[in-house]
């Protein structure tokens, strides 16, 4: 799978910009979950609307990892060029080098990626003109790429690939700075307009740093430059989030446009875990199997993945687990992905775990082909890290879930998936900021059989007929994303008429 995904991805980024159709070029930072969206996006503007796209991903590591050459094979070919960009120099620090990542780092190391190939999207930007119809960046490029947009005489829109919760907090971050919000569970939770309350031990770690540091000025920095575009895309949808695009009055923003949800539909490269797990699915009873994943980046420490294990053995559930290396001291050790060649043994497992569980669970290794499982009638529950990408496949297939966030804005993500939109509950946590196996063992039975399951699994249903409505040719979505889209195309004439 590798191997193809290098040569698709030598293949996309030396092949030759496809005739004269206007032209959306956009660049992502190094995270898997943003690249994700970006590549769905990019197909939509190309097959839907009538554009041509360029896809610059910004690589953190030398090589890329496995998890974005998979994903890179898969961008289609027709109409999407895609260029993988370097990966930034290694830090002149061996000592910051050496530190275990965390959302503050991973943030930072994202940024670094990104202004170190800022240059190689000016260059593209200029090439591409008088073509090009528009610039689209997610939230970590943010105004840094204003420059490289006004250039070429082209509007600037920011992709928001998380919920219009984290976007709305981000939108009113200046002013919570400027007032008395406290960075602790004494105060007042932070309230905004037709969002559930975000206590401070749902924060995003930047948020939660030291009004003083580098990490909470950066943070700060991203929130103010987001307010500095054209326009903003944002991957959810009214039927959501229905408080999408309220804020308080008063503030200057951008115009707002929920496009999604945009969600991965195709299989990721040639994924030989595919037939292994489908065939293993279809002999399962409708609804009786519970999917385990915590995304790409998500790492539990050695007790908690052993705690986990015992209690799926506990639930007595049917299982599939797409499980990672334990990471003693970092809850997203897997952010960038993982090289080949890296350990994926498992003896981090209990004793007797796989044999004990043959037959009624399934272990795989790192990666599954996830929107294939959600997506397969015999799934019943999802335990997931709420990533906004798994909360919207969940979401699309009408899966409910067992919350158990980990990182960056997850917190404020399961408290709204299970608070607002009634198709999750949060898994419990203990002092130690641990879940026993009795926790484990009961989260997946509440959301899997009585009343209260009955419940999520019919609000599920109902959300995912409305998401899909959405998406079709005459749902809110597709109309909003069209209208941008001629938006665009008007820009390009206008410069071709001006040259």
């Amino acid at each position: 799978m590798v191997a193809r995904a290098r040569a698709m991805g030598e293949l996309h980024q030396d092949r030759k910009p496809t005739a004269r159709r206007p032209r959306v070029l956009l660049l992502c930072s190094p995270c898997m979950g943003h690249l994700i969206p970006f590549a769905e996006l990019a197909r939509r503007l190309v097959s839907d609307h009538g554009l041509a796209a360029t896809l610059l991903f910004a690589s953190a590591t030398s090589p890329p990892s496995d998890q974005y050459l998979a994903v890179a094979s898969s961008i289609p070919a027709t109409g999407v060029d895609l260029v993988t960009l370097p990966a930034p120099p290694p830090s002149p620090s061996p000592a910051a080098s050496a530190l275990p990542p965390s959302s503050a780092s991973a943030r930072a190391r994202a940024e670094l990626a990104v202004d170190a190939n800022l240059p190689r999207a000016r260059e593209l930007a200029r090439a591409l003109a008088p073509q090009l119809a528009a610039v689209v960046v997610d939230m970590v490029v943010g105004a840094r790429a204003r420059d490289v947009a006004a250039e070429v005489g082209v509007p600037l829109y920011v992709f928001f690939t998380s919920p219009w919760m984290t976007l709305s907090l981000l939108l009113h971050l200046p002013e919570l700075d400027a007032g008395e919000h406290r960075d602790d569970d004494a105060g007042e939770p932070i309230r905004l307009p037709g969002c559930v309350p975000i206590h401070a031990h749902e924060l995003p770690s930047s948020m939660r740093a030291d009004r003083s540091s580098d990490t909470y000025a950066g943070f700060l920095a991203m929130a103010k430059g987001i307010r500095e575009v054209d326009g903003i895309l944002i991957n959810t949808s009214g039927e959501i989030e229905l408080a999408v695009g309220d804020v308080v009055d008063g503030l200057e923003l951008p115009a707002i446009h929920p496009v999604g949800p945009l969600v991965w539909t195709r299989p990721v490269g040639e994924d030989m875990n595919h037939d292994e797990c489908m065939r293993w699915l279809d002999q399962q009873p409708r609804g009786s199997v519970v999917y385990v994943s915590f995304g790409s980046g998500g790492t539990l420490t050695w007790e908690q993945t052993a705690e986990l294990a015992l209690g799926l053995e506990l639930s007595q559930c049917r299982f599939i687990w797409a499980v990672k290396r334990p990471h003693q001291s970092s809850s997203n050790g897997a952010f960038f992905g993982t090289q080949e060649g890296e350990d994926i043994s498992l003896d981090f497992l209990p004793e007797g775990f796989v044999e004990r569980t043959r037959g009624f669970g399934l272990v795989m290794q790192s990666w599954a082909p996830q929107t294939a499982i959600l997506g397969h009638p015999s799934v019943g529950c999802f335990v997931t890290h709420c990533g906004w990408n798994s909360i919207l496949e969940s979401v699309v297939n009408g899966v409910p879930m067992v919350a158990w966030p980990l990182y960056a804005e997850q917190h404020m993500n399961a408290a709204m998936v299970e608070v607002q939109i009634g198709v999750a509950i949060r898994a419990k946590v203990d002092t130690d900021q641990f879940i026993s196996r009795e926790e484990v063992a009961s989260a997946i039975q509440r959301v899997m059989t009585g009343e209260e399951a009955e419940k999520m699994r019919k609000r599920a249903s109902e959300l995912r007929d409305k998401s899909v409505h959405a998406l079709s040719k005459d749902g809110c979505s597709t109309h909003t994303l069209a209208k941008i889209a001629n938006t665009w195309k008007c820009t390009t004439r206008k410069l071709e008429d001006d040259v």
